[in-house]
């Protein structure tokens, strides 16, 4: 066997180590962190869940920037795996399993109601931890501690809105409409009782879902003749035909939104802001305030296009950051517990709005409710006022 010369000797180690580095450094390229998103993609609610994975993909494109996530000793690129629900329970479930399959063990979404019923058995079953920003009864639990809630309930913000809401309008009587599932009648029934405890005589209006032609629920409302109607547990779609229809039956009264629709769905409605006497809105971020209007500048940036408008989208862009660190803190995204359990030691913090905290134990038994703040908004005599910011204190 012939023997290598001492150069040859040296050329070789040379080659050898070069090889080792360069499988180091295609191992940290393809170091993946998986983000799952479930919401609505298509029908009348996908404004929710397209925004809800821009919030997710802004995050994501935030950390990837910069080198990656924080993952022990290497930095991780974080991609995005994403499924349409359409904003039914087969389609929640279905987009656990889909998850599942790529090996995705944190997501964003589901977005409503009627999803996080279908999700929930298959989130325990697969070992997902979940934000969702449903508003039903139950939304997160002690019995589904991988579960946490992206934003706060009615219960929580609601009497507050609600009064300022009656003080300027000075409304006595309202109709609170909402779809006849779930994802409709649990939040229906939470704000119609919060209205009623602040002395307005409410009674509630259901329509079945995917419902196009809101003509007879219109006259039925103008039968009625409420001081105001209530429309936040509508998808985006459907508040905009029921709002146009009301205005085209000539109904004068004031018209509320304390849910996550947001302002958007009832302008393109009603055609801008005076043509409307009345308007109050929850906005589940504070649209006006520095850090919401730097984080859509910062999209624009990054992403090479506008942030969406969809009040959805912010609260899943601070969710998803504060999920990231989550993930970062326990070293591992493949982990449910783990991670989970690394969430609820952290203090919540985003670059744009600052400390936050966790809430919860009151209404649902565990504390594990983001508690960034919310806005009011106001159209009075068609105009448009700022967004009045609304903190929530953490329990």
């Amino acid at each position: 066997m012939k023997r290598l010369s001492v150069k040859a000797t040296m050329h070789l180690l040379a080659v050898l180590l070069s090889a080792a580095g360069m499988t180091g450094v295609a191992a940290a390229q393809e170091c993946e962190v998986k983000l799952g998103v479930v919401g609505p993609m298509s029908g009348s609610a996908a404004a929710w869940g397209l925004a809800a994975k821009a919030g997710a993909e802004f995050a994501a494109a935030m950390v990837n920037k910069d080198g990656g996530l924080s993952m022990g000793d290497r930095k991780c690129q974080v991609k995005i795996y994403s499924f349409d629900s359409q904003y039914t329970a087969p389609g929640g479930a279905a987009g656990s399993n889909y998850l599942a399959s790529e090996g995705v063990r944190i997501t964003m979404g589901p977005v409503g109601s009627p999803e996080v019923t279908g999700f929930r058995p298959g989130g325990t079953r697969n070992g997902q931890v979940s934000f969702n920003s449903s508003y039903m009864v139950g939304a997160i639990g002690p019995d589904n501690p991988l579960e946490f809630h992206a934003l706060q309930a009615p219960q929580t913000w609601g009497p507050e809105l609600v009064k300022a809401a009656q003080e300027q309008f000075k409304f006595k009587s309202i109709i609170v409409i909402a779809p006849n599932d779930q994802g409709g009648t649990d939040a229906g029934k939470q704000l119609a009782g919060i209205y009623s405890k602040s002395g307005v005589e409410a009674n509630s209006e259901y329509y079945q879902r995917a419902t196009t032609n809101f003509g007879p629920l219109a006259t039925r409302i103008m039968i009625a003749n409420p001081d105001a109607v209530e429309m936040s547990t509508m998808p985006p779609g459907d508040a905009t035909n029921l709002t146009r229809q009301l205005l085209e039956a000539g109904y004068q009264g004031v018209l509320g939104v304390l849910g996550g629709a947001g302002s958007t769905p009832v302008l393109q409605g009603a055609g801008g802001p005076e043509k409307l006497k009345g308007f109050y809105w929850l906005e589940t971020s504070p649209v006006d305030h520095p850090g919401i209007i730097k984080l859509k500048e910062d999209f624009a940036a990054v992403m090479k296009t506008p942030a969406p408008e969809s009040p959805v989208f912010p609260v899943f862009a601070l969710a998803a950051e504060v999920a990231l660190k989550g993930v970062s803190d326990a070293a591992t995204d493949q982990d449910p517990e783990k991670i989970a359990e690394a969430l609820r030691k952290l203090a919540p913090e985003s670059r744009y709005m600052g400390k936050a905290g966790w809430r919860g134990k009151t209404l649902y038994g565990i504390n594990q409710e983001l508690t960034f703040p919310v806005g009011l908004g106001m159209v009075i005599d068609g105009k448009k006022g700022a967004v009045k910011t609304v903190e929530i204190p953490a329990e």
